[in-house]
């Protein structure tokens, strides 16, 4: 059977309710957050709180619960649901007018393809980028976009072409030896995996620029990485049908160094909360 977690409570999927009244449902207030699970525990667990209670402090939102409790509930549920290694989602939801913030939690297995990824272009940028907020239309069209061209996934571009980021994933190109990233200016969810990337390469001597990229000015040997908490580090193998370089060393590099760090997140994680 599968369960969730609910306000701290675990609950069949087919009991758990919400208030009809919760401004999620009426006015799409909500917030969420998507952490990787390893081992029954998340990594970047504070990472991701972090950006979490930005969004609930930008919303006037009153805190579901306390960061050792939010732990405890990830962990139970991680072990009642089977899902060790899998992907981990929080959702807060406004709540009633009158009432408190809702705190929803899932856990499943995610499968995603081992090969490079075809995509595809569409046109439109999200909405308050800068917090995982609850609506995310925009994300849910360009993935729909991406089936019907029979593509895996989609890059959100403006008029002027500037490649801003996946659907669900932040976007890097390797060029010339370096990184190159869209800036971090609003405009784009600030990924926690962005932000690990940038770190580690930093550290491996990789350079990294944030800039933008526009889809009509990428060359032949430009490479494309999408990066997400669950999925990881991706590498692109075409845009629109346009074929790009695969690079499979790079990614290997970056893998290898976030994944030491997601060990040591986990290590963490488990010396202060279990």
């Amino acid at each position: 059977m599968t369960v969730l977690m609910l306000n701290g409570e675990l609950v069949p999927r087919d009991e758990a309710m919400l208030p009809a009244t919760d401004r999620a449902l009426t006015h799409g207030l909500g917030l969420y957050e998507t952490l990787k699970l390893v081992g029954g525990v998340p990594v970047f667990f504070a990472e991701h709180l972090q950006r979490l209670e930005k969004g609930i402090a930008a919303l006037d939102l009153e805190r579901p619960c306390t960061p050792a409790e939010l732990a405890v509930q990830i962990c139970r549920l991680a072990q009642e649901s089977g899902v060790l290694d899998g992907a981990c989602r929080l959702l807060v939801t406004a709540g009633a007018p009158d009432g408190r913030p809702n705190l929803l939690i899932q856990a499943e297995v995610r499968v995603f393809p081992a090969r490079p990824l075809r995509v595809v272009a569409f046109r439109g940028v999200r909405v308050s980028a800068q917090f995982k907020a609850m609506t995310v239309m925009q994300s849910y069209l360009a993935q729909q976009a991406a089936r019907r061209a029979e593509a895996d996934d989609a890059i959100l571009i403006d008029d002027e072409g500037r490649i801003f980021e996946g659907a669900t994933s932040n976007v890097f190109f390797v060029r010339d030896g370096g990184l190159l990233t869209t800036p971090a200016e609003g405009a784009i969810l600030p990924g926690v995996m962005r932000a690990e990337v940038e770190k580690v390469a930093g550290e491996a001597g990789i350079p990294v620029v944030e800039a933008y990229v526009r889809v009509a000015d990428l060359r032949d040997d430009d490479a494309m990485l999408l990066t997400s908490s669950v999925r990881g580090i991706v590498a692109v193998e075409s845009v629109d049908g346009r074929r790009l370089r695969v690079d499979g060393e790079m990614a290997a590099r970056l893998r290898e160094l976030v994944t030491a760090d997601e060990a040591a997140s986990a290590a963490a994680f488990r010396a202060a909360y279990c």
